[in-house]
């Protein structure tokens, strides 16, 4: 599979599967990403082993039973990835941070005089500082979380794609 496609899955999936915020690195950088390109491309090339080795018609109904179960994987750990953006994210200003999920000991304070802030008012009332908020370990787990749901989602989709291309 040449480069030209690869960018063309990787466009595709980043189209609608929107990275975690910062990449989900503590930094901000962008690592994961470009991790995920890594896999596309990875991915692309063990596939096409398969292109070569199934390549006559006699083969149409691996190809589109592979194509089936990646479509429903797919879904699958995408409505899975949107549940941990909503759930381990929350927009502070025009942005997403991630959250985590154990309070820190002076926020459990904090919510007893508000008990019913939103996690953007929590962000805004500790200047976006999210680790005043929650606690570093349950951020790094939401981190991870999110990654790896991130990840999970790019070779499914990758796989799909190539195919529903190798079937018709």
């Amino acid at each position: 599979m040449n480069c030209v496609c690869r960018v063309f899955i990787v466009g595709i999936v980043g189209s609608f599967v929107i990275a975690p915020p910062g990449g989900v690195a503590s930094g901000g950088n962008t690592t994961l990403i470009n991790f995920s390109k890594f896999i596309v491309a990875a991915l692309a090339g063990l596939i096409l082993i398969l292109v070569h080795k199934w390549n006559q018609r006699k083969h149409l109904a691996r190809w589109t039973l592979l194509a089936v179960c990646s479509l429903v994987l797919s879904v699958l750990a995408y409505f899975a990835y949107q549940h941990f953006l909503d759930t381990r994210t929350c927009k502070y200003f025009d942005q997403l941070a991630v959250i985590g999920d154990t309070y820190t000991q002076i926020e459990q304070n904090y919510l007893r005089e508000t008990p019913n802030a939103s996690c953007s008012t929590l962000l805004e009332d500790f200047a976006g500082k999210a680790e005043d908020v929650w606690t570093q370990d349950s951020i790094n787990r939401s981190r991870y979380v999110l990654g790896l749901a991130y990840i999970s989602c790019i070779p499914l989709f990758t796989v799909c794609i190539i195919a529903v291309v190798q079937s018709l």
